[in-house]
């Protein structure tokens, strides 16, 4: 899946107002345009039904949306080295630098979030006029993205965080920063813009980090345009003082963020929930989603609430991962998905960066690649645990079907039967006879092939969806087991007692017989391999 993007450009004229300010986002393509530039309360958003979707599925279902991020934003530098001694004039490491770099912080990060995974971005934020900021801004307009509303600010320096790290160990953090208020000649010109941009996207992102950019009447004036508008603001949240985003859509503090706002001390679950209510009376929000740490994420709405666990990984920085949640959560509900979908691919997202250094960020490509690999290991199941596994499906309406074999030097019949089987329903279950089993049957010699190793090669076929292993000499508690709906047998099992048949249509089920590619079997394989060497 490409994440390369039509890079946006500015026409003047057409926007909402008339004026310097009346531009609108257009693109290489006349069609995109028109898609782009169409007014949000004129668009009709098609929301998903989420149990018929996989999260490959959800994935898939990203568009490249025009996102507005407004907030404070800054240069991430990192000064990266060894350490192999302690200075002589104090008590502190030496570091041996040995690599520096850059990376866009802050709101930045959330625009890098944005992008990598295909969106649109219009991001309202000063630099300051001096060598962090035109970095900050050259880097922008090479990922794609237009600076024309991150304005020069000559009051203010460009925020700079500099981190000293040894061996993916920070050592100290240097901030260079100023927090005094935008001016209200630069407030002024920053609401016209948001003004005329706000009828143009699918979402608004306000990432606070308290560094001046953000100024009440800043706040204020957005959440009023984007309500009148229809676009759903989410905002990472700074302080104590929620009251700030009265009228945003969600907020997504973290556990600690949301104990100290709410005044609850948040100790389990119950105090948790009670402080997500808290915040959403004191903000109107539909909903607080409290991000947790390695406990994944919980939704608090008035009605409900709902833990979206996340899967267990080596962390090696957390550093960014809150703007890869809040920019997951963006791009999925400007996409139409409703905010179980976009949490679910946000836990997703944030697993894959905490794995790795600095403020990372992460494609669409990668979430799915991901996905496939815990697919993989999801695939193989136990005889205790698949009624399990498959109850959900059945709760859904999808027919299970199942098939069995030895699989044993896996060849061009197999896939074939496997390939036709999976077309007689929506989940297919294949059962693959152990090593005890296939010896007892076929006798010395047999298998070829370990049973790990065939496991894995039926595994891997991406319309299996589940593998298990059978002792027995036939798989007739595995299809008790299992209780398809379809039976597959190959065709040279007609007119024969098909084992588990009677449990099949005992239930309402069928068999079915698919035809055999011929002169193709293991057996045959086999002799012409020995012939060869006769």
């Amino acid at each position: 899946m490409s994440n390369v993007q039509e890079q946006p450009i500015l026409r003047k004229g057409t926007g909402r107002q008339s004026g310097r300010n009346a531009y609108h986002f257009s693109t290489t393509s006349s069609h995109r345009h028109q898609a782009f530039c169409t007014r949000r309360t004129d668009v009709q958003i098609k929301m998903i039904n989420r149990n018929t979707l996989s999260d490959e599925d959800l994935i898939r279902k990203l568009k490249p949306a025009p996102i507005l991020v407004v907030g404070d934003v800054m240069v991430d530098e990192y000064i990266m080295g060894d350490v192999e001694r302690i200075s002589p004039e104090s008590p502190v490491p030496v570091l041996v630098a040995r690599d520096r770099l850059r990376r866009l912080g802050g709101a930045g990060n959330v625009v890098r979030n944005l992008m990598t995974m295909g969106g649109k971005v219009a991001l309202f934020a000063t630099v300051g006029q001096d060598n962090p900021g035109r970095w900050f801004k050259r880097h922008c307009e090479e990922m794609g993205v237009d600076t024309f509303w991150v304005k020069d600010d000559i009051a203010r320096p460009t925020t700079m965080k500099t981190r000293v790290v040894a061996r993916n160990q920070q050592i100290v953090r240097i901030d260079e920063e100023h927090l005094t208020p935008i001016s209200q000649v630069m407030e002024t010109a920053i609401i016209e813009d948001i003004k005329s941009v706000m009828p143009q996207v699918r979402a608004a992102i306000v990432s606070d980090y308290g560094k001046g950019f953000l100024t009440n009447n800043v706040l204020n004036s957005l959440l009023r345009v984007a309500r009148e508008n229809g676009v759903p603001v989410l905002v990472d949240p700074k302080g104590m003082d929620y009251t700030r985003y009265d009228g945003a859509t969600y907020i997504t503090p973290n556990v600690r963020e949301a104990s100290l706002a709410s005044g609850i001390d948040i100790r389990d679950g119950d105090l948790l929930v009670a402080a997500g209510r808290t915040l959403i009376e004191q903000v109107h929000a539909e909903g607080i989603i409290i991000t947790r740490g390695k406990d994944g994420i919980t939704l608090v709405t008035k009605k409900k609430h709902q833990d979206f666990p996340v899967k267990a990984v080596e962390i090696v920085d957390v550093t960014g991962a809150g703007d890869t949640v809040i920019s997951t959560l963006a791009l999925a509900t400007a996409s139409g998905l409703p905010i179980d979908n976009a949490i679910t691919l946000a836990n997703l997202a944030a697993s894959l960066v905490v794995a790795r250094f600095g403020a990372a960020s992460v494609t669409l490509s990668e979430m799915l690649d991901s996905l496939r690999e815990q697919s993989l290991n999801n695939k193989k199941q136990h005889l205790d645990d698949i009624d399990a596994t498959l109850r959900r499906h059945r709760m859904q309406g999808r027919r299970v079907v199942f098939t069995n074999g030895c699989f044993d030097l896996f060849h061009a019949g197999h896939l074939a039967t496997l390939r036709k089987a999976a077309e007689f329903g929506e989940v297919l279950v294949v059962g693959i006879n152990s090593d005890g089993s296939i010896k007892s049957i076929k006798g010395p010699g047999r298998p070829i092939v370990p049973e790990s190793q065939r496991v894995e090669m039926i595994a891997a076929l991406s319309f299996v969806d589940y593998v298990l292993v059978f002792d027995e000499e036939t798989p007739l508690n595995l299809i008790k087991a299992v209780r398809p709906d379809i039976l597959v047998k190959g065709e040279d099992w007609r007119g024969k007692k098909v084992v588990g048949e009677e449990v099949v249509t005992a239930r309402g089920g069928r068999v079915e017989f698919v035809k055999l590619l011929a002169g193709l079997s293991t057996t045959e394989i086999i002799n012409r391999i020995r012939a060869w060497q006769d």
